[in-house]
């Protein structure tokens, strides 16, 4: 294993044997022909990747895509059935809420019998146990057994435990939902300092924001193979617009075996499935107004026309002063099927790390909007943002719903500088009336 990487994965399968009944599996298992009577389900397939110490990946799938079962291989619950995991360095997960205690247990006794799944002695936990039921902060009820506590209780010992015990890696599976937002603000903060610290950290969750501020690199698999690994800014673009735009419902491939000669032969013979996948290919528009957007899809894409990005005095501009007036002028064609009582004209500033700073909707500000085609919106404001690099996300929205939905959403329309010799501390400047 390379010195540099904490993690490798090497070409890794994963099948599991699904039986229709729970008496196939007592059948197949005493058949003396040998009859096959379970279909192969790959749970994950043929998937390669490294990640190097120090680094945090961010895992994005849609549920059932197999991300769990690859942090269990790589935790050692589950051995691959094909290719090879080199891991360098002591685990420590957060796979699933209350994974490695006992819930007949006090949270005491707990954090002493998770430290002995972690290979520590009573000794080492006894110098770590206050360390643990401090962050925790779930008070007098470290001597209650767990199997009372609320699940943000459950997630905050089971954090502190993970966290507390000096990890190489640690691996953590969307477990912090169920903690409030001053405990999640506390776990990110580990996190950085664990990053400081050189500890290399996989987090699987569906936060786009939380991927592109807290990941150094992301890797999307879908239905148990690897679809693409790099930016995350690009990575969870990919990944949203693949969620927008997928009308697939099935978490799995898996079909019931049907009891033929030919299908047995199939099972017998170990044939992998087909895994569909999305293409980047497909997913690109071709003869963009943006050609170097980081993502541009939609249900009706070609509405948008033209977009500039100017000043005052209506020229185009890639650098801005904060306190400069900001024009955003977008053309489009609104056409019968379009649901005008609820589209939107949408438009959003966001930093480098793809958090929205700035946005502005006529549907919030309550502008009408016409059918019809050349139809135009010009958005003006001050920025009063801090130096930075940004960029310009466009969208045509239908509002009818609680969930919006997208005609046309560009990310990455124009790229732009903002620079001010006033210091601004935060990202935005509000302007600010001060009495005394």
């Amino acid at each position: 294993m390379k010195s540099d990487y904490k993690i490798q994965v090497k070409n890794v399968s994963k099948a599991f044997k699904m039986y229709n009944t729970p008496m196939d599996k007592f059948k197949e298992a005493l058949s003396p022909s040998g009859k096959i009577r379970h279909t192969d389900f790959y749970a994950i397939t043929d998937l390669s990747f490294d990640v190097k110490s120090g680094e945090i990946l961010g895992i994005m799938g849609r549920n059932g895509s197999g991300k769990s079962t690859l942090l269990k291989m790589i935790t050692g619950i589950y051995e691959p059935s094909q290719g090879e995991i080199l891991v360098a360095g002591k685990i420590s997960s957060l796979l699933e809420l209350g994974t490695g205690f006992n819930v007949e247990y006090t949270g005491i006794e707990n954090i002493f019998f998770y430290g002995t799944l972690m290979g520590f002695t009573r000794n080492d936990m006894n110098t770590k146990l206050q360390d643990i039921i401090d962050f925790a902060e779930i008070g007098d009820y470290i001597y209650q057994p767990v199997k009372t506590y609320s699940s943000g209780m459950f997630a905050r010992l089971a954090f502190s435990c993970a966290v507390n015990v000096e990890p190489d890696i640690l691996i953590v599976d969307e477990i912090l939902s169920v903690g409030d937002m001053r405990f999640q603000a506390k776990c990110f903060n580990k996190f950085k300092e664990f990053k400081e610290k050189g500890v290399t950290i996989l987090y699987v969750g569906h936060d786009v924001g939380m991927m592109r501020t807290f990941c150094d690199t992301a890797m999307w698999i879908n239905k148990g193979k690897l679809v693409d690994i790099g930016d995350p800014t690009y990575i969870s673009a990919k990944y949203t617009e693949f969620m927008y735009l997928d009308d697939i419902t099935e978490f799995t491939d898996y079909k019931i075996l049907r009891d033929t000669d030919n299908e047995n032969n199939l099972a017998t013979a170990n044939i992998k499935p087909e895994v569909e996948e999305p293409h980047k290919e497909e997913m690109k528009v071709k003869n963009s107004l943006f050609p170097d957007s980081i993502a541009h899809w939609g249900t009706n894409i070609g509405m948008i026309t033209f977009a500039s990005m100017h000043n005052l005095e209506h020229k185009d501009r890639n650098y801005f002063d904060a306190n400069d007036r900001m024009g955003i002028e977008i053309h489009f064609d609104v056409g019968k099927e379009i649901d005008i009582k609820h589209f939107s004209v949408a438009v959003s500033i966001k930093n480098t790390e793809g958090t929205d700073i700035i946005v502005k909707t006529t549907y919030d500000e309550k502008i009408k909007l016409r059918s019809g085609k050349n139809q135009k919106i010009i958005f003006e404001f001050t920025p009063h943002l801090a130096n930075g690099d940004y960029y310009l996300v466009l969208a045509l929205e239908n509002r009818k719903n609680a969930s919006i939905t997208y005609y046309e959403y560009v990310e990455g329309a124009y790229y732009f500088k903002m620079y001010t010799e006033k210091k601004i501390f935060g990202i935005y400047d509000v302007e600010t009336k001060i009495s005394y």
